[in-house]
């Protein structure tokens, strides 16, 4: 039963972080290095955990300003061009926050025929910088082509193009938004790496009788 638990450990272990465990715990037998890392994780995550979620906490008031820019009418057509149909999405994008943004990435998706499931997302992004920024309470009309110049092919099938109705949504990625120093006036998704340290520290409590 031990084994079968060590074995367990060390399958959910990317193959980087086995070298620098050989670095951490030298010399040391497979048991000491589970229960080195074990007590590492329940010593230091809890630490890290509390002040993602303070930094978290912290950046609210920038994330409630970042939701008041918005993609406002987005509609999707389908263009000829010379690889053939391309993708485009055109909204008026507001900015009605006190932040002034540089560029910013958008979560993009497609309904068809009055569905409530998406056909196609991506990601596509915004470059306010041609125009010397957009400034709060300022406005411009944005153009994207999803997949670039050939086109993304999931946004090209013949059921989309075949469709008697579509519907495309933008979403702002608060995260991509950028100040007039091309800084992200957020840190990188807070909440995913919590949610990976809490996972640790669940798994790591499967192990501490190793």
């Amino acid at each position: 039963m031990v084994l079968e638990t060590i074995r367990l450990f060390f399958s959910r272990i990317p193959a980087d972080l086995l070298e620098k465990l050989n670095q951490t715990y030298p010399n040391a037998s497979v048991r000491q290095v589970v229960r080195g890392q074990v007590k590492h994780i329940r010593d230091s995550n809890p630490k890290e955990i509390e002040a993602l979620r303070q930094e978290a906490n912290d950046q609210l008031p920038t994330i409630a300003e970042l939701k008041r820019v918005s993609a406002v009418d987005p509609e999707f057509r389908m263009e000829n061009s010379f690889f053939g149909p391309k993708p485009v999405i055109t909204a008026r994008i507001i900015n009605r926050s006190t932040l002034p943004l540089s560029e910013a990435s958008w979560n993009a998706a497609l309904y068809i025929n009055g569905d409530v499931q998406p056909v196609a997302t991506s990601k596509v992004r915004s470059d306010f910088r041609s125009i010397e920024g957009l400034k709060p309470e300022h406005h411009v009309t944005a153009r994207f082509t999803v997949g670039f110049v050939k086109g993304d092919k999931a946004w090209t099938t013949l059921a989309i193009r075949q469709a008697t109705s579509t519907r495309v949504e933008l979403e702002m990625i608060p995260e991509t938004a950028m100040d007039f120093t091309d800084k992200a006036y957020l840190s990188a998704d807070l909440q995913k790496r919590i949610d990976f340290l809490e996972n640790q520290l669940k798994q790591a409590s499967e192990f501490e009788d190793v």
